[in-house]
């Protein structure tokens, strides 16, 4: 049974059907030109130098770490509230995970605590933009500088967000972006690494294309370095250029979603909405708020057939990076604590009482 209000999904229109069929009739469908426009267009929006697409954010992060050097053994900071898949594009480079918590305002690395944290081993920290909010990166850049180590920005939940009017992703070395079914563009999957270091875009082109940095013929190539495939098709970059025409259209649809929203439930004590930087330029991906008696929430949110999302539980809970819970306050308390609302593409205001009115009735 379909929910009566979706949490969210992707929106395709005719738009992208015709720039699909497009690169069908033009007969080439492979990482080509198209993919090429695509990496301008984001690059261009951003302000950075240059743009490569690949399969996917978490493969954005595994040849970001390749490119910076990362090596087996290699120590990297990883925030402990995250989605895995940041956890988990460190062990694909083949370095090890080491978590730290998270501030707990706006959810993201604690500069302290990431400073406390770097060891002999330690050579790179992995900053996540979560939701649309920036990370400290004033705090984290010169912590960077200070101990030589590389900063890699995981902005796959912050395109179009920014921190202090610069936008996300375009800090550090590298950034990293997601083109999922949960994102504001999307190509079903994908991802884009953008940086303004010519020394690292032609190692990022190279690892992404079997060793080769300007492609090739697939007969007598050379491949002077290491790579693999994780090439980014014509077919998803037409469907993502047709998106990214949108994309300032969505991002006033989520300003405005958010402002319902926090208009509706100002009055409600038991939800606290985490705090967004407005004068900055930060956009959440999805609405989120913060309730202790989040079950009566989940219940009868599920009960109306809602749909919605409870927060990732902290790294250092999954098995595959299972470590004790003292040193992770923070995110354990968020993680218990935080919901994310009905936030799609088609969310209207009316969607949004009914929704709040569910949620009061679930807390009186």
């Amino acid at each position: 049974m379909s929910e009566s209000i979706q949490w969210f999904a992707p929106k395709f229109e005719q738009s992208e059907i015709d720039n699909v069929s497009e690169v069908l009739l033009s007969n080439y469908i492979n990482d080509g030109e198209t993919t090429r426009v695509l990496e301008r267009k984001i690059t261009d929006f951003l302000g950075c130098k240059y743009g490569v697409a690949v399969t996917s954010g978490t493969i954005a992060i595994t040849l970001s770490l390749m490119a910076l050097g990362i090596e087996p053994g290699d120590e990297v900071i990883v925030p402990d509230f995250t989605f895995i898949a940041t956890a988990n594009a460190v062990r694909l480079a083949g370095g090890v995970v080491k978590l730290v918590d998270i501030e707990p305002n706006n959810f993201t690395l604690d500069p302290y605590l990431v400073e406390r944290a770097i060891g002999p081993k330690t050579k790179a920290v992995i900053a996540v933009d979560i939701n649309g909010r920036g990370a400290d990166y004033e705090a984290l850049e010169s912590i960077c500088k200070k101990h030589g180590l590389a900063l890699v920005c995981d902005s796959a939940e912050a395109l179009g967000s920014k921190h202090k009017n610069k936008y996300l992703g375009t800090y550090g070395e590298v950034g990293c972006f997601s083109f999922s079914a949960n994102k504001t563009i999307s190509s079903g999957q994908g991802g884009m690494i953008v940086t303004d270091n010519a020394e690292l875009y032609q190692k990022l082109r190279a690892l992404k294309d079997q060793g080769r940095s300007s492609g090739g013929t697939g007969g007598n190539d050379l491949h002077p370095v290491l790579g693999f495939n994780f090439k980014y098709t014509n077919l998803q970059a037409a469907v993502a250029l047709a998106q990214m025409n949108k994309l300032s259209e969505r991002i006033d649809h989520f300003k405005n979603r958010d402002s319902w929203y926090v208009k509706e439930l100002k009055n409600c004590r038991e939800i606290t909405f985490p705090p967004l930087s407005n004068e900055s330029g930060q956009v959440r991906q999805w609405m989120d708020l913060l309730c202790k008696e989040r079950s009566k929430i989940e219940a009868a949110l599920e009960k109306n057939n809602i749909g919605f999302r409870p927060f990732w539980f902290p790294l250092h809970m999954q098995k595959p990076y299972q470590l004790p819970d003292e040193g992770f306050e923070n995110s354990l308390e968020i993680s218990k604590t935080g919901l994310w609302l009905p936030s799609s593409f088609d969310l209207t205001q009316q969607d949004v009482k009914k929704v709040c009115k569910i949620l009061q009735d679930a807390l009186y």
